[in-house]
């Protein structure tokens, strides 16, 4: 698979409800993902994407490492799931409409279908790159 690739192959969501645009990396237990924040978004307020935003970004960040996954291991279509909690979540700036993110995900155990896994997103904004967030999630697949 030769990267950047179209993240919203690898996720079920559809627009508007899309909060990733490329898949970077996909490793063993990590992935990186960016998201183009348009003017437009349904969690963009004021001209900044707000806290829902950017955990809607990790959630799927995630989402698109386990599609991705999934899509190597010879599945066609991405698996649906719920995100079951988020901790430990960190907000040093929101996101101004316009700008780009960036998300590290990295895989911490993998449970009969649980994933957790720590996310740290960043800012790119000019040379400076300012970190926005850091998490710990938990999804969980669903099987049909």
């Amino acid at each position: 698979m030769i990267f950047p690739s179209e993240a919203w192959r690898f996720i079920p969501q559809k627009p508007p409800f899309v909060f990733v645009t490329r898949l970077i990396r996909c490793e063993e237990g990590y992935a990186e993902t960016e998201f183009d924040v348009p003017r437009d978004c349904v969690l963009v307020s004021g001209g900044f994407l707000y806290e829902g935003g950017i955990a809607e970004f990790m959630a799927q960040s995630c989402a698109v490492y386990v599609g991705c996954r999934d899509f190597l291991a010879g599945r066609k279509e991405p698996q649906t799931g719920v995100l079951g909690a988020v901790s430990r979540m960190k907000i040093d700036l929101l996101p101004p409409a316009g700008c780009r993110l960036s998300c590290r995900v990295e895989v911490m155990g993998d449970f009969y279908g649980m994933l957790m896994f720590n996310a740290r997103v960043c800012m790119d904004c000019g040379n400076v790159v300012k970190t926005v967030a850091e998490g710990r999630l938990t999804t969980s697949r669903l099987y049909e």
